[in-house]
């Protein structure tokens, strides 16, 4: 797993998994975890720290998992292609375990 923190978006990171694609993961394959738009209370914050965001990923693995054998996407879905929507900025510093 390697995630990407831009120096002024450090509560949008860019996570990016090994595996196929599915429909909650970018062009450039990191996973759509959130809503870039909703507010902040909806996402991650840096303030809510990697263990957090860790349990965040792993929830949005399994949910992948379960659509790959199911069909169905278990949980909230949001629009992912906004009409007349600003581009979310991408992050520019990587950290790997």
């Amino acid at each position: 797993m390697t995630i990407e923190f831009g120096p002024n978006t450090p509560d949008s990171p860019a996570i990016y998994v090994p595996g196929p694609g599915s429909k909650h993961r970018y062009n450039d394959g990191s996973l759509c975890i959130w809503y870039p738009y909703d507010p902040p209370e909806r996402r991650w914050t840096w303030r809510d720290g990697g263990a957090v965001l860790a349990g965040h990923v792993c929830a949005h693995l399994i949910r992948e998992a379960w659509w790959r054998q199911t069909g169905e996407w278990p949980g909230e879905e949001a629009p992912h292609d906004p009409p007349d929507s600003p581009p979310v900025p991408r992050a520019a510093r990587r950290t790997s375990p």
